[in-house]
């Protein structure tokens, strides 16, 4: 996998995938790669993200494939999703002020 053709959500993904994968931490790796995922994000204009309770399954696999096959696939979709929804939260919170 090329990183300079990732895509910024990609990208974020990435990094958060990676730093899990390397685990450099005794603790808190998990809390440090979404603040570091969140920061890439934010400095690219997007949202920042939360894993949802019941994502964590879906979050857990995705990374696993990440980790054993190298597939960024499934992870970004995650991100990309999460994304997509805070996206369209907000957009309905300024559409729902806007209404007279």
């Amino acid at each position: 996998m090329e990183k300079d053709q990732l895509n910024l959500i990609e990208l974020a993904a990435w990094t958060h995938a990676e730093f899990v994968r390397i685990h450099p931490f005794p603790d808190g790796n998990g809390r440090t790669s979404r603040l570091i995922m969140n920061y890439q994000l934010l400095l690219n204009d997007f949202p920042a993200v939360s894993i949802r309770k019941e994502d964590r399954l879906a979050y857990f696999d995705a990374l696993e494939k990440y980790a054993v096959n190298g597939d960024l696939t499934m992870f970004a979709d995650l991100v990309a999703t999460l994304v997509e929804t805070r996206l369209n939260r907000y957009l309905s919170m300024t559409a729902a002020s806007e209404s007279p």
